[in-house]
């Protein structure tokens, strides 16, 4: 990969590592204490920029959140598409795979995540991430304006249903499979591990999502 200078400005440039330190501090503050002790101060004080900066990159503390699962999502993307998969089944457990991982290593960020999206009640993101900061996060020089758009505007429902869509072509699901209600069970499967972790804090999440996967496509 070239200098980044040779292809963006200064500008962009320091956008996208401003940005993304900002994101980096709160990954490592969130490993000492709760994201909603964490206050919009102490995030500028470790990132080394004034109050008035923060805001130029996130409208809120909790916007955090949105640049956050959509690195997540697009790391998970270019990964994904990177590995062969036997079936349609091995891509939706891949999904799960990484979010046990996630959770291991920012189990407050992950946690937090989940109660802000019940909160808000919402699942959008309209943060999106720049030609510099897939350059700089993920070393993609020259990224198509197609591929860019299609990563930043990926989405965990899209996943599961290009999954389904793709098991149902090739016969591993049945035809006449739900395709609204298998989409369901998988979203809120995803977002169970803070309840399921509530209920019973030693469980064994990995066996739990194969357990949950395997009765939902019991008949498939």
């Amino acid at each position: 990969m070239g200098s980044l200078v040779d292809t963006f400005s200064l500008r962009e440039i320091n956008f996208a590592k401003t940005r993304l330190n900002i994101l980096q501090v709160v990954k490592d503050r969130i490993t000492k204490k709760d994201f909603e002790d964490i206050t919009v101060d102490e995030i500028c004080r470790f990132a080394e920029i004034s109050r008035g900066t923060f805001f130029n990159y996130f409208p809120s503390k909790n916007h955090i959140f949105n640049y956050y699962i959509r690195i997540w999502m697009i790391q998970l993307s270019l990964e994904m598409e990177k590995q062969s998969f036997k079936s349609s089944q091995d891509k939706i457990k891949k999904i799960y795979n990484e979010l046990i991982e996630e959770d291991k290593k920012y189990p407050s960020f992950v946690n937090n995540y989940l109660k802000y999206l019940l909160e808000s009640k919402e699942i959008t993101n309209d943060i999106k991430l720049t030609e510099a900061e897939f350059a700089y996060k993920f070393a993609i020089e020259n990224i198509q304006v197609e591929k860019m758009e299609k990563l930043n505007n990926l989405s965990l429902e899209k996943l599961f249903e290009n999954f389904i869509s793709e098991g149902i072509e090739s016969g591993e699901f049945n035809k006449d499979l739900n395709k609204e209600n298998t989409l369901l069970l998988l979203l809120s499967l995803f977002f169970s591990p803070a309840i399921t972790k509530f209920v019973n804090n030693s469980i064994d999440l990995r066996k739990f999502f194969d357990d949950a996967l395997k009765s939902i496509f019991h008949n498939v």
